[in-house]
């Protein structure tokens, strides 16, 4: 049956990207992919001023809508601040690049919180950006005083021989 699924009680199961209520409250934001498995949920921080957004999943060039109106909501709402929970992302690609980039230069602070997945860290490391991004390794959006990209490793073809 399909586009009117039912639980055991008899109320109804929100389809994909719907945004459930929380408690009987306002809705608790849930932004999910129209295709493929990814979803970025909007996280109670008790501030309009700040957001937390947490992703999940694997992000790609058909994903990443998800992720995009995430981080346009916050903007247009005029967050101050944005924490962006990559802990549990379990790939991201150019498009994922891109929105990040595009958050970082928009008027809201973009804060990654992590620890960042291996993955997402070489990402930015091979490209070159890890160091425009501020990274927290918690919650609360403060930047951990011992997060420095690793050294990149010297070239052995620039070695000196003897």
């Amino acid at each position: 049956m399909t586009g009117n699924r039912k639980t055991g009680a008899g109320g109804d199961v929100p389809g994909p990207g719907a945004i459930p209520a929380v408690g009987g409250s306002r809705p608790h934001p849930v932004y999910g992919a129209k295709s493929g498995h990814a979803r970025v949920r909007r996280e109670n921080t008790g501030s309009s001023a700040t957001w937390l957004l947490s992703a999940s999943g694997e992000f790609d060039v058909d994903t990443i809508d998800c992720l995009r109106d995430a981080l346009t909501a916050a903007q247009e709402a005029g967050a101050e601040r944005i924490l962006l929970d990559l802990a549990d992302v379990l790939f991201g690609d150019c498009a994922f690049l891109h929105e990040l980039v595009r958050a970082h230069r928009g008027p809201s602070r973009l804060v990654l919180v992590g620890p960042l997945p291996g993955q997402i860290r070489r990402l930015l490391e091979l490209t070159g950006t890890y160091r425009l991004f501020r990274i927290a390794l918690d919650g609360d959006g403060t930047l951990a005083p011992d997060i420095e990209p690793p050294a990149t490793p010297p070239d052995p073809s620039e070695a000196d021989t003897v």
